[in-house]
């Protein structure tokens, strides 16, 4: 077997992790195999802005007495960078967000994030599966590096435990989100609003003449997020009881008794 093969990448990265997690805990590194998507770029040329939280970006958490470490940053980028390079017909990187250059060459610059990295396990749910989910954000700025918009997604992913050592199906799982993230972006980007004013040369940000406010009237602050795809959340929040009819006899009032409450709470849905 040829040791560059994606198969056989996986299997010698999954030995060593595993070997890794037999010295006191689970270590992920999921290095990305998505493939080279089969599409046509956007006429765009953007800037690419890796933050230190995001080329860096790491998980570790202790559950059911084993330590959990998941190193992503550099996995993501090389997944990002190959991404981008696929999604735009031109990509510059942007090292620095202060001293930007009056006149750039890009219409836009994309700073990806990592806002969330979640998993389960077959102790967790009794089931014979891992899952992982991964919760990005893209923040769009215009040229100056002022934010002009800010989209977020969600990556899904789970493996089958089958008997493995707990390393090997966290890696497949992680691996199997950011391929989902992935391909979410790849499909749902090109029709966003702010992708098509992009597509249209409408600045992003549009210069406006200061308002008048009157001075009774408070400043109105609009924030505009767009999301291709939050976190599945169901919240069923207590419905407000309906008011008493009113009683026609006169009388000494009586208290009404107290509604039920509605105990139901926010339950996490993660999608395999």
């Amino acid at each position: 077997m040829n040791a560059r093969t994606p198969v056989a990448r996986d299997l010698v990265a999954a030995t060593l992790l595993a070997g890794l997690a037999g010295c006191g805990g689970v270590h992920v590194a999921a290095e990305s195999d998505v493939p080279t998507p089969l599409i046509d770029p956007l006429p765009l040329t953007v800037g690419i802005h890796y933050t230190d939280a995001f080329s860096k970006y790491a998980h570790a958490e202790e559950r059911w007495g084993v330590d959990w470490n998941a190193e992503l940053g550099p996995y993501h980028v090389r997944m990002a960078d190959r991404l981008f390079a696929a999604a735009f017909r031109e990509v510059i990187p942007v090292k620095d967000l202060t001293g930007l250059p009056p006149s750039p060459p890009y219409v836009a610059i994309i700073e990806p994030r990592i806002e969330q990295y979640s998993f389960i396990t077959p102790k967790d749910t009794g089931a014979d599966y891992y899952a992982v989910t991964i919760k990005y954000r893209l923040d769009i700025l215009a040229p100056n590096g002022s934010p002009a918009d800010s989209l977020t997604f969600t990556g899904y992913g789970s493996f089958k435990s089958g008997g493995m050592t707990s390393t090997t199906p966290m890696v497949l799982a992680t691996k199997a989100a950011m391929r989902d993230a992935a391909a979410k972006f790849l499909v749902q980007f090109p029709e966003q609003q702010v992708t098509r004013k992009l597509l249209a040369g409408t600045p992003l940000l549009e210069a406006t003449a200061p308002a008048v406010v009157a001075e009774a009237a408070p400043a109105a602050v609009v924030t505009d997020d767009v999301v291709i795809e939050m976190v599945p959340i169901i919240d069923s929040a207590p419905q407000p009881a309906p008011a008493a009819p009113a009683e026609p006899a006169p009388g000494p009032t009586q208290a009404l008794p107290a509604p039920p409450q509605d105990s139901t709470k926010g339950q996490f849905q993660l999608r395999t």
